[in-house]
């Protein structure tokens, strides 16, 4: 059954849009939209444009299946409206230009008319657009209601991960955080441009990350560093004695995640000073995948040193580089109106504890040559 209903009406318009939600998560039964469906007995009937307020808007027109329009699309419809310019949107969301157009043409689309007339200096809402606009703006103030934590008794926390930290520090930082107070937990991975995005967009209340971001109303924490290491397989020549970079060149490499991603963008500008350009055999964004792959001699990689903590019963193999440069930054991003939530200092809190229990070599599998330093370390002088 519905915890809300508004009916929001476009003035000079006969249609008229009935926004709902749902007040349990799990999937509901499917009304009958066949000619004799029921929407009397929910006060709504049927024909009408349906928005269901959650991560997508779902529209129904004149009793036919119909498209599925995300909100997020509605917030970026507004941002376009009073930036009037497809440029200066994609610089205020961190975003780029493509991906703004992108997105705008799926929501025409999705709606079945034009928001915008393109002008040489920018855009200009059309008529449809100038209706539209102030249903987006009831749209988005009923959304952002529906999801504010004050509507219910167990707060949600929102966290965004990069695939390295969701395997290491993140169940860490919850766990702790569930042992404090009582807290519903959603949790998804992406990379770092869609990290940027749910930031700016208030869709996440944190964000673990390998970069900074640069942006207003964003606010950064910055932890220690984790180490990069070489990966290698277990049985690699380079455990007992390791030439240098400059033998990568001729060693098959698994590149991680995708052209353009700051880690793997990070890794190729350290081995281009070096003057090093390994030949890529694979691209993979699966952290295990790529240990997996190097377990069975499909090539060498570089990874952060803490998901390295399975990389033995993996069949591979961790050497350091031991140099400052080889090291990735590890940030905490939340948005600057969540600042002064309770919760948010309480999260904070957890993570500096987490990240405070973390030794610098934790995560290195011991290999050959890291017990011959081991013990050269430890052993005796002799004068």
């Amino acid at each position: 059954m519905y915890s809300n209903v508004w009916q929001i009406g476009w003035r000079n318009r006969e249609e008229r849009i009935v926004i709902f939600t749902w007040r349990r998560p799990q999937r509901q039964p499917r009304p009958n939209r066949g000619r004799h469906a029921s929407w009397d007995a929910d006060g709504v009937p049927p024909g009408e444009r349906l928005f269901s307020v959650s991560t997508h808007a779902k529209i129904r027109k004149n009793g036919e299946s119909g498209d599925s329009v995300d909100t997020r699309d509605m917030e970026l419809f507004l941002t376009i409206a009073r930036c009037k310019s497809i440029s200066k949107t994609a610089e205020t969301l961190f975003m780029s230009q493509s991906t703004v157009t992108t997105r705008l043409q799926r929501l025409e689309r999705d709606l079945g008319y034009a928001v915008f007339d393109r002008l040489p200096a920018g855009v200009e809402l059309t008529e449809a657009g100038l209706h539209l606009l102030p249903l987006a703006e009831q749209v988005q103030r009923i959304v952002r209601e529906m999801s504010s934590k004050e509507r219910f008794q167990t707060p949600t926390l929102r966290v965004m991960s990069g695939r390295a930290f969701v395997s290491t520090d993140v169940p860490s930082c919850l766990s702790r955080m569930v042992q404090k107070i009582n807290v519903r937990l959603q949790v998804q991975m992406g990379l770092y441009d869609e990290m940027v995005e749910a930031l700016t967009m208030r869709r996440v209340d944190f964000c673990f990350l390998g970069e900074p971001i640069y942006h207003p109303h964003v606010r950064s924490i910055e932890f220690p560093a984790d180490a990069i290491d070489l990966v290698v397989p277990a049985n690699h020549p380079f455990i007992h004695h390791f030439p240098g970079l400059c033998a990568l060149n001729q060693e098959p490499f698994i590149a991680f995640s995708r052209e353009g991603a700051p880690f793997r963008e990070r890794i190729f500008q350290l081995l281009g000073k070096a003057g090093v350009f390994p030949p890529i055999r694979m691209e993979l964004d699966s952290i295990d995948g790529i240990k997996a792959m190097i377990g069975h001699g499909l090539g060498v990689s570089f990874l952060p040193r803490r998901t390295l903590a399975d990389a033995r019963f993996k069949g591979c193999a961790a050497i350091s580089m031991n140099s400052s440069d080889w090291t990735r930054p590890t940030f905490l991003a939340y948005p600057e109106d969540v600042e002064d939530k309770p919760w948010t200092q309480q999260f904070i809190q957890v993570v500096r504890q987490h990240f405070a229990t973390i030794s610098p070599a934790e995560g290195i599998p011991e290999t050959p040559l890291s017990m011959q330093r081991k013990d050269l370390a430890h052993a005796p002088t002799h004068e």
